[in-house]
């Protein structure tokens, strides 16, 4: 079965804009390994250096989200810890369809 979700991403604590930018690498290749990227969007800021994905155009419909979503959020905190131990990352589920 198919749901519908949404999803934001946020990385902070970064070092600098530079790591910034390294994390926005790391953040799509991980959208793109998923195969979510075409319904993300994804904002690097350097001033204070974070980084924002999310979903703000439409839900993603993800099927067998329960397992895959465990994977995902793996992929992420491992993804971006290898190149930003430091950051702190939030990761945000929405369920549009229970409004």
């Amino acid at each position: 079965m198919s749901v519908n979700i949404h999803l934001s991403l946020y990385v902070e604590r970064l070092s600098s804009p530079a790591e910034a930018d390294i994390v926005e690498v790391a953040v799509e290749k991980v959208l793109k390994d998923h195969g979510i990227d075409s319904w993300m969007r994804v904002a690097v800021f350097h001033n204070p250096p974070w980084v924002k994905a999310s979903s703000e155009d439409g839900p993603i419909i993800v099927r067998g989200f329960s397992e895959w979503s465990k994977i995902f959020e793996r992929d992420v905190r491992d993804a971006i810890g290898g190149v930003a131990p430091e950051a702190d990352i939030d990761l945000e589920w929405g369920y549009p369809d229970e409004d």
